[in-house]
C-alpha cells in the first residue's frame, strides 16, 4: 500500500466522520422536536439528547456501523456494556435511559432509517431491569446523629516562629529590592 493510497483512506475516514457528525446531530434535533418529547421537561429532552447521540456515536465510532445495520446485538451491548461503563447519568435520568432508547428506535423505523425499530424497542424494555442494576448508584453518605449538643471549648492554636533565616553580607537582600544585603537592609544592622 503506497502514500497516496494511506493518504486516500484517511481522508475517506475524514469525510465518513464529517457525514456522521452531521448526521447524528440532524437526527437528534428532529427526535427532539418530535411528537414523542413534545410534552417532555426540558430536562427529560437533555437527556434525551444525550442518549440518542451517545447511543448514535457509538454504533457510527466505536462499531464503525451504518444506522441501517443496526441489529439487536448492538443494542444489548450498548445497553448492558458500553453505556454502565461510558456514559455518565444521575439515578433519576438513568432510569429514563430504555424508554428514551425505545422511543428513539420506533423514531427511526417512522423516519425510514431502519426497518426493525419497534422489534429493537421490545428488546430496550425488556433489558431495562439489567440495565438499571448496572447504572452505578450514588453513595450515601452518613449522617451523623447527636443527641445532645456538648460544649466546645476553643482551643488556642499556637504558632510555632519560623527560624529566621540567616542571611551572608554578600547575599541578594531578601527584601527583593536586588542589591547585596549589605548594601540594603543589612546597613542598619
Amino acid at each position: 500500500m503506497g502514500l497516496a493510497d494511506i493518504q486516500e483512506k484517511q481522508s475517506g475516514e475524514r469525510k465518513r466522520e464529517k457525514r456522521l457528525v452531521h448526521f447524528t446531530n440532524a437526527l437528534s434535533r428532529d427526535f427532539q422536536s418530535s411528537k414523542v418529547l413534545k410534552s417532555k421537561t426540558k430536562i427529560y429532552k437533555d437527556n434525551a439528547d444525550y442518549v440518542a447521540k451517545s447511543f448514535l456515536e457509538y454504533l457510527f465510532f466505536d462499531e464503525h456501523k451504518e444506522i441501517r445495520e443496526l441489529n439487536n446485538s448492538h443494542l444489548q451491548h450498548f445497553m448492558l456494556e458500553y453505556a454502565p461503563r461510558k456514559l455518565t447519568f444521575t439515578t433519576e435520568a438513568g432510569k429514563n435511559v430504555p424508554e428514551i432508547l425505545s422511543k428513539l428506535l420506533v423514531f427511526l423505523e417512522k423516519e425510514g432509517h431502519i426497518h426493525n425499530g419497534n422489534e429493537l424497542a421490545a428488546i430496550a424494555k425488556k433489558n431495562s431491569r439489567s440495565f438499571l442494576k448496572l447504572i452505578p448508584k450514588k453513595k450515601k453518605t452518613a449522617t451523623k446523629k447527636t443527641a445532645k449538643k456538648t460544649k466546645v471549648t476553643k482551643k488556642k492554636i499556637t504558632k510555632k516562629p519560623e527560624p529566621e533565616i540567616k542571611v551572608g553580607r554578600n547575599d541578594p537582600c531578601p527584601c527583593g529590592s536586588g542589591k547585596k544585603y549589605k548594601k540594603c537592609c543589612g546597613r542598619s544592622k
